[in-house]
């Protein structure tokens, strides 16, 4: 069984009195949303009012980590039953509870056809409004209530402006959460996490703030900082060639521009989850500048040459580069999926620029430009979007992909082919 205390004032107040039709806890990151409405959602199960319940996340699989994994834990095995679990029913003291994944473009038709007695909601600004606006619709039972819990974004985003500060919703009720709110953290914790962000994430993960992102993408990214001659780094490191695990990223383009990225990930030593890594050097063809596509067959050739006799431990291509996957595996390469959740990629990449684990090699002047040049959609921003222009964004694709998605196979040990 989870042990969910201490609980803060907050968490308590949200725990005791979410008794509102709408009910939103939203803030920092590590703040003790999920917990508290996890445990609310457990006391609705047992006395909200009867009928079908649902519960939804981004996806299936991150509700199962975000809530569901402590939901099972904390009522035993004995009070929940999964009833058919391809379609996500399942049965929680008795209670048939439906799961979803909102970003399946099948949420909304599923939803659509059902009646909900009350509904908990996992990283509700991560769904498509339509999808949101048709749970609220069906929540027609007398007395149902949904509970949600997310991280700010744009002050423009449909559920802030929706719902959150929309005056004309009056059944509602919203808590805004700090780190300080889990009483479960240390005070050294929360320090250090304050440390991990800069500019618009440190507004929005450390202070809860729903704020715009404007400007430049990386705006922490600094040449005299992370410009590093990256073979001398390593010659001085002391740290033993073998335990340097290469890796290579790939943004493809044949007619725009055909991007790879090497990087050494070195071991994490301080433990801190995540390891330093260099990009030692990059390669840039740009078919427009140089009048000229190639093939893959040309790139291979390119490609071979580029390694310098490095074996990758892992290639991490664009999912969409079909045929430049099966030519790099025709060759023996280990070649698996990138992560292309452009948000959470840059998020992860900012970060590690912030906390002094991530260093380029002063050759690669084509991610330096990029990097000075990569900046925030104003447009996207209006309608409520996180979106980066689609310019100057090659090598800090390669970057996304391959850092990003290194760092998610690491925590998992489960590597996407």
């Amino acid at each position: 069984m989870v042990d969910w205390r201490p609980f803060s004032p907050k968490a308590l107040d949200f725990i005791r009195n979410s008794d509102a039709k709408l009910n939103i806890a939203h803030g920092a990151v590590r703040s003790s949303k999920t917990i508290s409405c996890t445990v609310r959602w457990l006391s609705y199960l047992i006395s909200g009012p009867p009928g079908d319940v649902a519960m939804l996340g981004r996806t299936t699989a991150t509700l199962q980590r975000n809530v569901l994994n402590d939901l099972f834990d904390t009522v035993g095995i004995q009070n929940y039953k999964w009833t058919n679990r391809q379609q996500g029913e399942l049965r929680i003291f008795n209670r048939r509870v439906y799961c979803f994944g909102a970003n399946n473009e099948d949420a909304e038709s599923k939803i659509r056809g059902a009646t909900f007695a009350g509904a908990l909601c996992d990283e509700v600004n991560l769904y498509p409004q339509s999808v949101f606006n048709q749970l609220m619709a069906r929540l027609s039972v007398e007395g149902a209530m949904c509970f949600c819990n997310c991280n700010p974004d744009s002050p423009y985003h449909w559920f802030y402006t929706d719902y959150i500060t929309n005056p004309k919703i009056t059944n509602k009720k919203v808590w805004k959460f700090l780190m300080e709110d889990n009483l479960s953290l240390s005070q050294s914790y929360i320090e250090d996490l304050k440390q991990m962000y800069t500019g618009v994430w440190y507004e929005r993960m450390i202070l809860g703030n729903w704020v715009a992102a404007e400007g430049r993408v990386y705006d922490m990214f600094a040449i005299d900082k992370h410009m590093i001659d990256t073979a001398k780094y390593i010659e001085q490191s002391g740290v033993h060639p073998s335990a340097i695990r290469w890796l290579v990223g790939c943004d493809y383009g044949t007619s725009t521009v055909m991007s790879w990225g090497l990087y050494a990930k070195f071991p994490d030593t301080d433990r801190s989850g995540m390891p330093l890594m260099l990009k030692v050097r990059e390669f840039y063809y740009d078919a427009k500048k140089r009048k000229k596509q190639q093939t893959d067959a040309e790139f291979v050739v390119e490609f071979q040459k580029w390694l310098d006799g490095i074996k990758p431990w892992a290639v991490y291509c664009d999912p969409s580069a079909a045929s430049w996957k099966v030519a790099l595996m025709r060759l023996g390469y280990r070649v698996l999926n990138a992560d292309n959740d452009v948000i959470s990629g840059i998020r992860h990449v900012a970060t590690r620029l912030t906390c002094g684990k991530y260093f380029i090699d002063k050759s690669c002047v084509n991610t330096e430009q990029e990097y000075a040049s990569y900046v925030w959609d104003p447009n996207a921003q209006r309608v409520g979007l996180d979106k980066p222009l689609k310019e100057h964004d090659h090598a800090c694709d390669t970057d996304r992909y391959a850092l990003y998605t290194e760092s998610l196979n690491g925590m998992s040990g489960v590597y996407k082919v």
